[in-house]
C-alpha cells in the first residue's frame, strides 16, 4: 500500500501543512509497512489522546463497565467515563495540576479536585469529551490492580504486547513544532488521558490488539460526527466501520485507526500542531486504497437567517470562550486563535471552511449549549 504514489501524497500533505516529520504505518492481515518522512520510521512521538484506548483497555480488563465510580454521582459508571457520557466537564476549572506533580500518586492527590468538577448534565444526555473522566478511570484501574495506574498499564497492556518503545517516561525523538509546541513534560496527573510516548510499530501492534475487542466498539455516545464506544471513535467510510482515536498535545498530532472488517490498522504520527490536517489527507488515501472510498464530504444545508441568528451568542466552559456570530451562508466562531467561517451541514451542525481549523465541526446539541472542540459550552450571552 505504501508505494511511491502514497509516499508522494504524504510528502505533499506534510509540505502543505508545515509538518517537519511524519511517520506512517499500515498493517493489513500479516502484511506490515512503515515509512518515515523527515524521521526514522520507528521514531518516537508523543501520541497524546491515543493513550485513551490504552486506558480503556486496561480499565475494562480490571473492572466491570457497570462499576460505579464512588467519586462522582452514583449513577455514573465506568462506561460513562470511557465513553464521555458522564455529563461532567472536561477539565479542572481553576486547578493547577502542576501542584500534584511531586506527589507519589498524582491521580490520588487530585481526587478531591476531580470530585468537584462541574457537572453539565445527567448521564447519557449528551456526548461531551471529558479528560477528567479518564483521570478518574485511571485512578480506579490502579486501585483495582493494587498499584499505580502506570504500573498497571505496563504490567497488563504494554509488556504483554511487547511494546518496547511505549512508555510515559520516555522522551520523543523529535521536538513538537507549531503554535501549540511547549517543550514541557506531560503532567503526571493527566497521564490516563494522554501521556504516552510511542512509535508506529508499537501502535500497529496495539491496534491489532484492539481489533479483538468488540466491547470497545459498542456505541455509547454520539459526538458531533460519527459515534463513540469505550475509548474508540467510530465512523463509516464506504459503508465499512472504522474505529480509532486521534491525539493532539504540545506540538504533536497523531492518529490510530482500525478497520475490523478488513483486519487493518493505520497509524500516523507527526510533530506538528497542524499535523492532524496532513493526516486527514493521508487517512483518506488509506481508506481509498483499502475500501475504494474516501470519507464522504457532507452536503451544505440551507438554514433561514432567523435560525442562524438564534444560535449567535457567547458560550463558555473550563477550556475557553467562544463567540458565535451570524455570517453570510452560515456562522462565524471566534476561538482563541482567531475567527473562522463555517457552513451549515445540518440543522444544528456546522463545518469550518477555512484556515487552520478547516473541516473542524461544532454544533448546538441542546438548548442553551454549544459544542466546540467536542466539548460542551454553556451559553452565557
Amino acid at each position: 500500500m505504501l508505494d511511491s504514489g502514497f509516499l508522494r501524497a504524504c510528502e505533499a500533505a506534510a509540505l502543505a501543512w508545515d509538518v517537519p516529520a511524519l511517520a506512517v504505518g499500515v498493517a493489513v492481515g500479516d502484511e506490515v509497512e512503515t515509512v518515515g518522512l523527515g524521521c526514522d520510521a520507528e521514531a518516537r512521538f508523543r501520541v497524546a489522546s491515543i493513550t485513551k484506548p490504552f486506558t480503556a483497555l486496561l480499565t475494562l480488563d480490571l473492572l466491570d463497565a457497570e462499576t460505579p465510580t464512588g467519586v462522582w454521582s452514583r449513577e455514573v459508571r465506568v462506561r460513562h467515563l470511557l465513553s464521555h457520557t458522564s455529563g461532567y466537564d472536561c477539565e479542572l476549572a481553576g486547578v493547577d495540576q502542576a501542584a500534584f506533580e511531586e506527589e507519589p500518586n498524582p491521580l490520588s492527590a487530585q481526587l478531591g479536585a476531580v470530585a468537584s468538577v462541574r457537572r453539565w448534565l445527567g448521564v447519557e444526555q449528551c456526548w461531551s469529551y471529558a479528560n477528567s473522566g479518564y483521570w478518574l478511570a485511571g485512578w480506579l484501574a490502579g486501585r483495582a490492580a493494587g498499584s499505580s495506574y502506570e504500573e498497571a498499564l505496563d504490567a497488563r497492556v504494554v509488556r504483554p504486547l511487547g511494546l518496547a518503545a511505549t512508555a510515559f517516561d520516555a522522551q520523543p525523538d523529535l521536538p513538537g513544532t507549531g503554535p501549540e509546541a511547549n517543550g514541557c513534560p506531560y503532567p503526571r496527573a493527566r497521564r490516563p488521558s494522554g501521556g504516552l510516548v510511542s512509535n508506529v510499530p508499537d501502535l500497529l501492534r496495539f491496534g491489532r490488539r484492539l481489533l479483538a475487542e468488540p466491547q470497545m466498539r459498542i456505541v455509547h455516545g454520539r459526538p458531533i460526527s460519527g459515534v463513540y464506544g469505550l475509548g474508540l471513535a467510530g465512523e463509516r467510510v464506504g459503508g465499512v466501520e472504522a474505529w480509532g482515536h486521534p491525539g493532539s498535545w504540545g506540538g504533536y498530532q497523531s492518529s490510530l485507526l482500525t478497520v475490523p472488517d478488513r483486519d487493518a490498522v493505520f497509524v500516523g504520527l507527526t510533530n506538528s500542531s497542524n499535523g492532524g490536517k496532513a493526516l486527514d489527507e493521508v487517512e483518506d488515501l488509506f481508506f481509498e486504497r483499502l475500501l475504494g472510498a474516501r470519507r464522504a464530504v457532507p452536503r451544505a444545508a440551507e438554514l433561514p437567517d432567523a435560525a442562524l441568528e438564534e444560535l449567535a451568542g457567547s458560550y463558555a466552559n473550563s477550556d475557553g470562550w467562544f463567540d458565535v456570530s451570524f455570517a453570510v451562508g452560515g456562522l462565524a466562531v471566534r476561538f482563541d486563535d482567531g475567527e473562522f467561517h463555517a457552513r451549515a451541514i445540518g440543522e444544528h451542525t456546522f463545518e469550518i471552511t477555512e484556515g487552520t481549523r478547516i473541516r473542524e465541526r461544532f454544533d448546538f446539541p441542546l438548548e442553551g449549549f454549544g459544542r466546540f472542540g467536542s466539548r460542551l459550552a454553556e451559553r452565557v450571552a
